[in-house]
């Protein structure tokens, strides 16, 4: 803590901007990891359609996709009467249904870029105060002696406490997108997987 407060007083522009990312990256880490999950992307009444699927009720089963708007419902909704037209086979299925949800994957990225992006800016803002604590040494030794030892242990300061304070952040900020990205193909993959299973229960 002593490092950021340290960071706010000789160098606050750079505190503020990497305050800023840590932020915002924390911010959309905890939306996406509240949002990526398996109950909040699967239609609504899950059982129930794979149920009515099983037992051939495909009119029950397209009733009840076409109430919920979420996009893996809209798919289902879309293969499965492409299907009961005869317009596609029970073989292409799959292979459409994994197109289609690759554009759910790509939704599921939405703003975790920024974490990314994060990581670096943190390093390079880090660096940032390090010049500007650089430039603070370098400009005391041009003054007097109490002056310039003051100046001269601020620059030091501001230069070590500049590097300490982006290299934290842009850690902490991998490690967040390291997390997100993990739950992402984790549950990317289990919906994948159960909407294969959905997809034989076809006949």
């Amino acid at each position: 803590m002593d490092v950021f407060l340290t960071l706010w007083k000789n160098a606050p522009i750079v505190a503020f901007l990497l305050f800023l990312i840590s932020t915002l990256s924390f911010a959309i880490f905890l939306e996406r990891m509240a949002n990526i999950k398996r109950s909040k992307i699967l239609p609504k009444n899950w059982q129930v359609i794979k149920k009515e699927l099983l037992n051939r009720n495909y009119d029950v089963v397209l009733t009840i996709l076409s109430k919920d708007k979420k996009p893996v419902s809209q798919i289902l909704v879309e293969l499965l009467d492409l299907y009961l037209k005869k317009e596609i086979k029970k073989g292409e299925l799959l292979q459409l249904l994994e197109e289609k949800l690759s554009i759910v994957y790509r939704d599921f990225h939405k703003g975790i870029n920024f974490i990314s992006l994060s990581v670096t800016l943190a390093t390079l803002l880090g660096l940032l105060g390090t010049v500007w604590g650089l430039i603070e040494i370098f400009g005391a030794y041009g003054l007097g002696s109490e002056t310039g030892l003051k100046m001269l242990a601020k620059g030091i300061a501001t230069s070590l406490n500049s590097t300490a304070a982006g290299l934290l952040i842009a850690i902490i900020n991998y490690i967040l997108y390291w997390l997100v990205k993990e739950r992402i193909n984790s549950v990317y993959l289990k919906i994948l997987k159960e909407l294969e299973n959905l997809i034989e229960r076809i006949t």
